[in-house]
């Protein structure tokens, strides 16, 4: 039988130790790319956000009208994102995700990119049975190297398009999976290649708006 890694030790320790002057380089606006993903979802939809981090992009989403559960895998971030917003934000580690049908959308804005590539399509499985059928689904890694550990110490499976569009397919029944490559940086200001992936679980649509280019993100 076999056994996949989830997460890496070293990098979870970063965030553990590192967790308000990570927050503090951040900047304070919503990321592009998050931000036309989401004109797809209508007010008031559920939204699951893996990784939530300081919160950031949750406060800005319950801004809007969204009903945002936020969730991180570190402790110390968790309670980063509770303070900001001024509510509980959960500690939940990504393969304990089990909700079935659970959210019209989830968010993994930078954070799937610290899973090993072996274990991304268990996850993405994960993913894609907590949404209602039509659901969608938006996610951002860095892409362009190999695997491997920055100056850091995190881990980054460095997600290439083909490695990309084999998880996603491996991991469900998605009616539509759009990919798009940009530059970017990342969130010590380092220049970046992003790989965006916007997808939506085969289904009636739900509370989540038809219409909107799925390759526009």
């Amino acid at each position: 039988m076999t056994t996949h890694r989830f997460h890496d030790d070293a990098t979870l320790g970063f965030y553990a130790a590192n967790a308000r002057h990570y927050a503090a380089a951040r900047p304070d606006e919503i990321s592009p790319d998050l931000a036309a993903f989401l004109p797809r979802l209508t007010p008031g939809c559920r939204i699951l956000e893996l990784g939530c981090g300081s919160g950031r992009d949750a406060a800005a989403m319950a801004a809007l009208g969204f009903d945002v559960d936020a969730t991180d895998g570190t402790p110390a971030m968790a309670a980063l994102a509770s303070e900001r917003l001024a509510r509980p934000a959960r500690v939940l580690r990504f393969d304990a995700l089990d909700v079935c049908e659970g959210y019209d959308a989830v968010i993994a804005h930078a954070s799937l990119l610290h899973v090993p590539l072996a274990g991304l399509p268990v996850i993405l499985a994960r993913i894609c049975n907590a949404l209602r059928p039509g659901g969608w689904h938006f996610a951002s890694y860095k892409t362009g190297k190999p695997p491997g550990w920055d100056e850091h110490g995190r881990y980054y499976n460095y997600l290439s398009r083909r490695d990309a569009d084999h998880s996603y397919r491996d991991a469900g029944a998605w009616a539509e999976i759009a990919f798009a490559e940009y530059d970017g940086q990342g969130y010590f200001g380092a220049p970046a290649r992003w790989l965006g992936v916007t997808a939506r679980k085969a289904g009636d649509f739900g509370s989540a708006r038809p219409g909107a280019d799925p390759a526009r993100i």
